[in-house]
C-alpha cells in the first residue's frame, strides 16, 4: 500500500520561513524510497524490510548496522542483502566455522605479534596520556589539511625528508 504524503519538499526549502520539522524529514525519505524502489530491482522482503526502516524515520542511505561485517560506506539494501547472503552461507556450520567463513569473505587476517603488542602498550597507556596524544594527532591533521590547502604540501614534505635526521627541537615532556 502507498502511502500519500502532501508536502513538496522543494517548496518547504525554498521558502523563507523553513524550519526543520521531522514531517518534512519523513515525506522526503519517503520520497528517496520511491524513488529508488523505481530504479532497484528488490525482492519482496527486501521492499518490506526497507520501508519498514523508512517508516521508523530513517533514510535508505543509512546502515542499519551488520551483524557480521564493518559497515562502513554501506546502506541499508547492501547490508541486509550482505547479513541474508553470509545468514544463508552459514546455516547449519559450528561457531569456529562460521567465524572462519567471515574472516575469509571479508578478507580479515590476524594481527601480527607486532601489533597485537603495539595494542597491549596503547591499553595499558594511562587515558590522560592518550587524550593528548589524540590531540595533538587532530592538531597535527588539521595543520597537514592547511598545508595541503594552501598549496604548501610539496614543500613541508620536502623540507621533512630533508631534515628527518635533525634532531627534534621540541621537548615533549609536556605530555606527561
Amino acid at each position: 500500500m502507498a502511502m500519500k504524503y502532501s508536502y513538496d519538499i522543494d517548496a518547504i526549502y525554498e521558502s523563507p520561513e523553513y524550519t526543520y520539522k521531522e514531517a518534512y524529514v519523513r515525506a522526503m525519505n519517503a520520497r528517496e524510497l520511491a524513488e529508488l524502489e523505481e530504479k532497484v530491482p528488490m525482492t519482496a522482503p527486501e521492499k518490506r524490510a526497507l520501508r519498514k526502516w523508512v517508516a521508523s524515520g530513517h533514510s535508505w542511505r543509512e546502515s542499519p548496522g551488520s551483524r557480521y561485517v564493518c559497515d562502513i560506506g554501506m546502506d541499508f539494501l547492501d547490508v541486509y542483502r550482505t547479513d541474508h547472503e553470509i545468514a544463508a552461507a552459514t546455516r547449519g556450520m559450528t561457531r569456529a566455522e562460521k567465524e572462519a567463513y567471515i574472516k575469509e569473505y571479508t578478507g580479515y587476517t590476524d594481527p601480527t605479534a607486532e601489533e597485537r603488542e603495539r595494542y597491549e602498550a596503547v591499553k595499558a597507556t594511562p587515558a590522560y596520556v592518550q587524550k593528548k596524544y589524540e590531540k595533538l594527532y587532530r592538531q597535527m591533521l588539521l595543520l597537514w589539511r592547511y598545508l595541503a590547502e594552501e598549496g604548501l604540501w610539496d614543500e613541508a614534505t620536502g623540507y621533512l625528508e630533508e631534515h628527518k635526521d635533525d634532531e627534534i627541537p621540541v621537548e615533549f615532556s609536556f605530555i606527561l
